[in-house]
């Protein structure tokens, strides 16, 4: 019968253990604690969706300049009581930024000339307002703000409310799922 010989494990010192448990804890908590700063998650939890079919969006609270085509979560203002609380986060695409021209008549809104689709004021009749109580002759977005809009026609935004302050964007948003 043959034993196999196994060398054994020299065990370290219990303070250079506790030593490197140490460290590593402060590194997970570091990165985590920068990870939980930097990022939050955002849900809709409306019934209509107005930037469908998403319902779950990440948001990078470290950028926040707005860019056209990008999401962006911002804090509900009083101009959009009582369909969002004050300061409750909302999420819709940046359509326009500063010295881009906009108008919105009847027929939906326009943006440097072009027309975007499903842009027609909808919401009016919900509102209880006529549809031309929402038209803007043409203006340039001013500094510092920048137009907002959801993907759909029934999508509370700045068709309504007017331009954002970027002073209000909270982060960009990634949809997710």
């Amino acid at each position: 019968m043959s034993i196999l010989w196994k060398p054994q494990r020299q065990r370290q010192p219990w303070d250079r253990f506790v030593l490197q448990a140490l460290v590593a804890l402060t590194l997970i908590l570091v990165l985590g604690s920068l990870l939980c700063e930097r990022f939050r998650l955002g849900i809709d939890d409306q019934e209509a969706l107005c930037l469908p079919p998403y319902r779950w969006y990440l948001i990078d609270t470290w950028d926040r300049q707005p860019e056209v085509g990008a999401l962006v979560a911002f804090g509900a203002t009083e101009a959009m009581v009582p369909h969002f609380r004050v300061g409750q986060t909302v999420i819709k695409r940046v359509v326009g930024v500063a010295g881009d021209r906009i108008a919105v008549d009847t027929q939906g809104t326009r943006i440097n000339g072009s027309r975007l689709p499903n842009s027609e004021p909808a919401l009016a009749t919900t509102l209880q307002q006529p549809a031309t109580a929402f038209e803007r002759s043409e203006f340039k977005v001013p500094p510092g703000h920048c137009w907002v809009m959801g993907d759909t026609r029934d999508s509370f935004d700045g068709r309504y409310w007017g331009a954002l302050a970027i002073e209000q964007v909270q982060g960009r948003a990634y949809a997710l799922f």
